[in-house]
């Protein structure tokens, strides 16, 4: 990790006045770190000679019974020697009462967990130095993060870190899980192809002929037409079939469609005609109902009740998550099977594939006495041994070290199992932080976890899906936290945004249900694109992404 060395203090008055000025050039001058005697060498524990108290804000969980007496908080003193008291960030609408404390320059706690700040965010307050320049920090005391950085496979993980003043002013939290980064998959009802002498769809002409099958001849043999093509939900995690679907004409990537080409240009696939084939394919595809348009407008709480019904009448769905929409039936799940992605008319047919990502674990604010030994706890969560039991809780009683012979989840795509989880994920508990820290899951952490021999496991069901998906994503790809701009210009690109993600969401369903002709309305929705701003969004986009990869 190429940390940024320390430079005289002298530099950063004259830099954070060029910051000021609005001229968007970079203060590439950080703070001195503050010495502490109290404070240990990197990577020695306990962090401190001396026990000390700190404040750490973290958002309320109804996860969580009791921070204070929490197994995870018990052994981050026991190791550190810091004693931690605890403010609560209301569970519902935390950022938003922690944006009216910044806004207001109320006193902050010493450290800020689990909220994902933005760079937005850091640059809005620089001036006032609210969260501390950790970059001194990491150069001085950093132990976990710079092995972190060593063994990561973040691509850029330095950029993740860095603001456009080139400052670091978090610690991450990184989770590197194969399942999520194919997690846009869809499965197919494989009872009722058996039922109709079919075989899973390779193409999308196969995948429209089944579909159709599905919905005409009766498979759930109640006698009634009750039976629904392929759907989803407007809000679950990757639960938009035609998001699925695009991805048999151009790249889709479930979010802000940016395609990446190998001189790393970026464009947005709706500008594209290979998009415009692909609406007319899905419009097709819901004239004939085998596309469930309801899919545009129903929760995934109503999704999960049609996958709840004593009578079966899905016959495919999109999801990342379909042991959570069949966890009232879980039985049930077994009759579906993993949809790989289907060959369009030209042969394109890509998974989601969503590249490992960095987030902010965690922040040390300008109201903390003791920022180096702030620095050192945060540090010591990134290391396996803290990120395990931040994750899993007690070894022994909520997690073990997997039996040498044991099956992994990840089985199908060659890992080796090495951690059994005993506490059920999602369980209300009082063993962590239900991952509001820092910490770093590295591949060798999250992709070894044991298969518990059930074959109702949902996790398993989801793993075993995976070799459907594996490598068959784009080479390159974009998204929006992988952009490093100055303040003005992120500002420009977030309101533009807003705008156009808006309207490309309304207007693509209207294709797609018939209501807009792509024949006379196709030019028109490019133009409006034009008049929104489109050209000037792929050039922030660009000139962001840019300077992220230049790093």
């Amino acid at each position: 990790m190429k940390f940024k060395k320390l430079k005289q203090a002298a530099s950063i008055i004259g830099a954070a006045a060029i910051l000021l000025s609005g001229c968007g050039n970079k203060d590439t001058a950080v703070e001195t770190v503050q010495i502490d005697d109290n404070v240990t060498e990197a990577g020695q524990l306990p962090v401190v000679k001396e026990p000390i108290t700190l404040k750490v804000g973290i958002q309320s969980s109804s996860k969580i019974t009791d921070l204070n007496t929490n197994a995870f908080t018990k052994y981050l003193t026991e190791k550190t020697g810091i004693n931690l008291e605890f403010y609560e960030f209301p569970a519902s609408g935390g950022m938003e009462k922690l944006n009216v404390m910044l806004a207001s320059d109320s006193e902050l706690p010493d450290v800020i967990c689990g909220f994902n700040i933005s760079r937005t965010t850091f640059l809005e307050y620089a001036d006032r130095n609210v969260f501390v320049d950790l970059t001194p920090y990491m150069e001085k005391y950093g132990y976990w993060i710079k092995d972190m950085s060593e063994k990561t496979k973040v691509k850029n993980f330095e950029s993740f870190l860095t603001a456009e003043n080139g400052k670091k002013y978090f610690m991450p939290n990184v989770v590197e899980q194969t399942g999520n980064m194919y997690g846009g998959k869809a499965f197919i009802n494989k009872k009722w192809l058996d039922k109709l002498g079919l075989k899973v769809p390779e193409t999308t002409e196969e995948f429209e002929n089944a579909m159709i099958a599905f919905v005409t001849q009766d498979p759930n043999g109640n006698g009634q037409n009750d039976e629904i093509g392929f759907t989803g939900s407007k809000d679950g995690w990757l639960e938009k079939p035609s998001n699925f679907l695009m991805n048999s004409f151009i790249f889709d990537d479930y979010r802000d469609g940016f395609v990446v080409d190998d001189n790393k240009k970026i464009s947005v696939n709706y500008t594209s005609d290979k998009y415009k084939n692909g609406l007319a394919y899905l419009s097709d595809l819901a004239n004939k109902k085998a596309l469930d348009l309801q899919c545009f407008t129903q929760s995934s709480s109503t999704l999960r009740s049609l996958c709840a019904r004593d009578e079966e009448v899905i016959g495919a769905f999109a999801s990342g998550s379909p042991d959570v929409l069949f966890s009232d039936n879980p039985e049930r799940l077994q009759d579906f099977v993993a949809l790989p992605p289907l060959k369009g008319p030209d042969g394109t047919a890509y998974a989601y594939k969503s590249e490992f990502t960095v987030a902010c674990g965690g922040v040390i604010t300008k109201h903390c006495k003791y920022p180096a030994a702030a620095f050192r706890l945060l540090d010591f969560m990134l290391s396996e041994e803290a990120s395990l039991f931040g994750r899993y809780g007690v070894e022994g009683t909520d997690w073990k070290k997997a039996d040498e012979n044991a099956p992994a989840l990840f089985e199908s795509i060659g890992a080796e199992s090495k951690i059994l989880p005993i506490l059920p994920y999602g369980s209300i508990q009082n063993s962590h932080w239900n991952q509001f820290n820092p910490s770093f899951r590295s591949i060798d952490m999250s992709d070894t976890v044991a298969w518990d021999g059930d074959p109702l496991n949902g996790e398993y069901f989801k793993a075993q899906a995976l070799s459907a998906y594996i490598d068959k994503g784009p080479e390159n790809t974009f998204t929006r936290d992988r952009m490093i701009l100055n303040l003005d210009d992120m500002r420009e690109f977030g309101d533009i945004y807003n705008s156009i993600s808006t309207y490309v969401k309304e207007t693509v369903s209207l294709f797609i249900s018939g209501e807009k002709n792509l024949d006379k309305d196709w030019e028109e929705f490019q133009q409006s694109l034009k008049n929104l701003g489109i050209e000037r969004y792929l050039e922030l986009a660009q000139k962001g992404s840019d300077e992220f990869l230049s790093k």
